[in-house]
């Protein structure tokens, strides 16, 4: 290294503890006081104390009665709190989620135990003097600088750092502005009136990259060029040189200015890497600036070649991304660019007195380290580096490709798995990762034989030489289903699913992005490789099983098959009557959605692989899920035949006799309205007058067998009768049955109705049990009509 980085004043982390295995938080010891600010170690010491403790508080288990939901503080209260109990209330939002459940958090380790301290000491230094806290800035960020520099093989050169991932890029592209249009710093936008900068941006790049970038600078769309990928020659997804050098020719013609060119060393999603060392040539015949971006670009610590003094740069410009990389939070992003060419700048330029312009070009884009702001940016990335040391940097960047390289030879063996993602060790897999760190490797080489992530989908059986492009749609949604089944049952291996317009649906795992500094072992890859295994049999089932689905339902006279978009299973069917498929929909919508309901309850009963779903047309239908090899497509079909006949008979029952129930009531209560009416036309209007009719009813009393009788109604014949026998005899007697020998059978009801049965079937099963089936005359004083089922009698219930 250029420099050696001095330590962190005197305070020492303690030794890890062996007794259980577990790490221990970097407990600082406070140092010496004599000539030392003891604040220093008081605030390490209680900031250790407090990432200990919030890290323990979440990985402990909480007990079901510490598990109660609180009500969220929507404002802050005005009264004054203990510190201990703020930190509790940090506590309980971190180890929480919005339904109060416990959340899992990853362990710290120690170094990033360290960067929390490094974050709390780097608030405390913008509180000192303004003389001091720049001397500190200076220091932190040239020891940085200098030892980034050198492990990346970019010496002559200065960094930028930034917690956005684009602002270093947006400052390089403004620096490139100021060295193009020397007037852009007076004139503005109104300098490129007459040329148009340029910026050149692979198609399969984040559209969203350059969008930001010409927001940020003020720069139209039309600035924007986008450059096609390969369709011949090399990788689908990395950038057509060929392309770029006509590109390139044809506008330096027309006038316009060639301004930046972004390539990709690791593309966001496949993790191809583009041409860097040919572009790179067309960018200085062109003279146009050249940044890359990308994790692969973290390959550039592993060979031996940076440590040569004369090694070419890779690019003009790149952003390192070093807390993604090394698996520590809070870490800052590093954009190292390359000081300007003094040999480049003409005679004249350099016989000039003062520094040259080139050379201020950095201050005016903002690519300069402010020491004097209050919060010092580079403490925690340089705590990190002296916690890690090279070495340690080279052992977690050798870790992350040899974890791709494992997956992807894991992967390599199944015939339904496609891997997108290019091959570690190159196409002929002669170089592996450790070869590239003991013997000395070209840029090339060192790019085309490491892997950044590992990206494959599951794909039909293809005839051969069969060349396929992008998988069926329902292919998507199996792709999505055995993603989400990783991830449940497979967490130790990161899996997320990502969405590629000209391939489909693709899984990613990518140790380069993991939350986690540990990478996974030989037995969790085994693990998740017997996981993936069993599910592509899942897979290979179902798809073996959906012909042979679809071919029994179009043949059956009662089943239809149904579509279902979203849902990644066997399919779905639809139980439809003989005869219903004529009826109107309006008509035969609700009833359909009920019955299939029915259907699918009663199939749960039996086997939990049915499930409601439902069409593009809105109607219900019976869902299918994913099957083995062993299952019997034709006997489930069968067994849903088989339960919707029954279901269907239940519900015909059902509706006769909610239509008789319904219509007795209908009958019961216009025959008390008329009789009613009969009666009171009979008794005289005048018994009904207040007090005359208290007199008339005392002067002449009316007959026991006056009034309006009441009406039951038998469910077994389907008729309405009066209920004067009930009342004479105080007990029931259904009609039609045979009185015992020696008894007298009492007299026929003196009014009869007789109730049909005859519907359309418009009511449903989900609709009989809304179904009013009482009757109550109530101005009338009127018996209540009570039903019960059709094998008991009927019961009439007193007022």
């Amino acid at each position: 290294m250029a420099s050696s980085p001095q330590p962190l004043s005197k305070v020492k982390l303690p030794e890890e503890n062996q007794s259980n295995g577990t790490e221990e938080s970097p407990g600082l010891q406070e140092p010496p006081t004599s000539g030392k600010n003891p604040q220093i170690g008081e605030i390490a010491i209680e900031a250790s104390e407090i990432v200990s403790r919030l890290g323990q508080a979440v990985d402990t288990p909480k007990t079901p009665t510490e598990n109660v939901r609180r009500a969220a503080t929507v404002f802050l209260g005005l009264q004054k709190k203990h510190s201990n109990e703020i930190i509790h209330s940090i506590h309980e939002l971190i180890s929480t989620d919005e339904d109060g459940d416990p959340t899992t958090a990853l362990p710290l380790k120690t170094v990033a135990k360290l960067v929390m301290v490094s974050h709390s000491l780097s608030a405390y230094c913008g509180s000192l003097e303004h003389s001091l806290l720049q001397k500190l800035s200076l220091r932190f960020t040239t020891d940085t600088t200098r030892w980034i520099s050198h492990i990346f093989g970019l010496l002559d050169s200065s960094a930028f750092y930034h917690d956005d991932n684009l602002e270093g890029l947006v400052r390089i592209a403004r620096m490139v502005l100021h060295y193009k249009f020397p007037r852009y710093l007076e004139d503005g936008t109104l300098t490129f009136a007459s040329s148009l900068p340029l910026i050149y941006s692979s198609i399969s790049s984040p559209l969203g990259i350059v969008q930001y970038l010409c927001r940020q600078l003020g720069l139209p769309l039309a600035c924007v060029r986008p450059v096609p990928v390969n369709t011949h020659f090399g990788s689908h997804y990395t950038m057509d040189v060929a392309a770029l050098q006509k590109m390139l020719t044809d506008d330096g013609v027309t006038g316009k200015v060639p301004l930046l060119v972004i390539a990709d060393a690791g593309t966001p999603v496949t993790g191809h890497v583009d041409n860097i060392a040919r572009i790179k040539e067309l960018c200085k015949a062109h003279n146009c600036w050249l940044h890359v971006r990308g994790h692969t670009l973290s390959a550039l610590t592993l060979p031996n070649h940076t440590r040569n003094n004369h090694a070419t740069p890779v690019a003009d410009s790149f952003t390192l991304t070093l807390g993604n990389w090394l698996g520590v939070p809070g870490l800052p992003n590093v954009t190292l660019y390359r000081l300007w060419d003094q040999s480049n700048i003409n005679a004249s330029k350099q016989k000039q007195v003062g520094v040259s312009r080139e050379s201020t070009l950095p201050l005016l884009a903002g690519l300069h380290n402010d020491h004097t702001s209050r919060r010092i940016i580079t403490l925690p990335l340089w705590t990190a580096l002296q916690s890690l040391g090279k070495d340690g940097v080279l052992s977690a960047i050798r870790e992350n490709f040899l974890a791709s390289e494992r997956l992807y030879s894991a992967l390599d063996v199944f015939r339904h798995v496609r891997v997108l993602s290019p091959k570690p060790g190159g196409e002929s897999g002669a170089y592996t990762i450790t070869e590239l760190i003991s013997k000395p490797a070209s840029i090339s080489m060192l790019f085309e034989s490491t892997a950044c992530c590992v990206v494959f989908q599951f794909i039909p059986d293809l005839a051969e030489n069969e060349v396929l492009i992008k998988v069926p749609p329902y292919y998507d949604k199996l792709n999505s289903w055995l993603g989400q089944i990783l991830q449940i049952s497979a967490p130790q291996i990161p899996i997320e699913i990502c969405e590629l317009e000209d391939v489909g649906t693709v899984l990613r795992f990518c140790p380069f992005e993991s939350a986690i500094s540990d990478q996974p072992t030989l037995e969790q890859f085994k693990s998740f490789v017997q996981c993936l295994e069993q599910q592509l049999v899942i897979l290979r089932a179902t798809i073996h099983h959906k012909e042979t689905f679809k071919t029994i339902v179009e043949a059956s006279p009662v089943l239809s098959f149904v579509e279902l978009p979203d849902w990644a299973g066997l399919g779905g069917v639809r139980y439809c009557p003989e005869g219903w498929k004529e009826l109107l929909p309006d008509q035969l919508k609700e009833e359909l959605n009920n019955l299939n309901i029915a259907l699918v309850d009663a199939l749960k009963s039996v086997d939990s692989a049915f499930s409601l779903g439902e069409g593009q047309d809105g109607l219900i239908c019976v869902r299918f899920g994913m099957l083995t090899p062993q299952s019997d497509v034709e006997d489930m079909l069968t067994l849903i035949v088989h339960v919707g006949q029954s279901v269907e008979e239940n519900s015909r029952v059902l509706d006769s006799m909610s239509e008789i129930v319904k219509k007795g009531i209908e009958t019961a209560t216009k025959d008390l309205q008329k009789e009613n009416e009969e009666r009171l036309w009979q008794e005289g209007l005048i018994r009904h007058v207040p007090l005359v009719g208290n007199f008339v009813n005392w002067w002449s009393p009316k007959t026991k067998e006056t009034g309006v009788r009441g009406r039951s109604l038998n469910l077994t014949q389907g008729i309405v009768e009066s209920t004067e026998n009930i009342y004479k005899y105080h007990m029931q007697i259904q009609t039609g049955t045979t009185p015992p020998a020696g008894s007298k059978s009492p007299p026929t009801p003196q009014i009869q109705t007789s109730v049909s049965a005859n519907h359309s079937r418009s009511s449903s099963h989900a609709s009989v049990s809304s179904q009013n089936i009482r009757a109550d005359a109530e101005p009338l004083k009127e018996p209540v009509i009570a039903v019960k089922p059709p094998t008991d009698d009927v019961k009439v219930l007193a007022p």
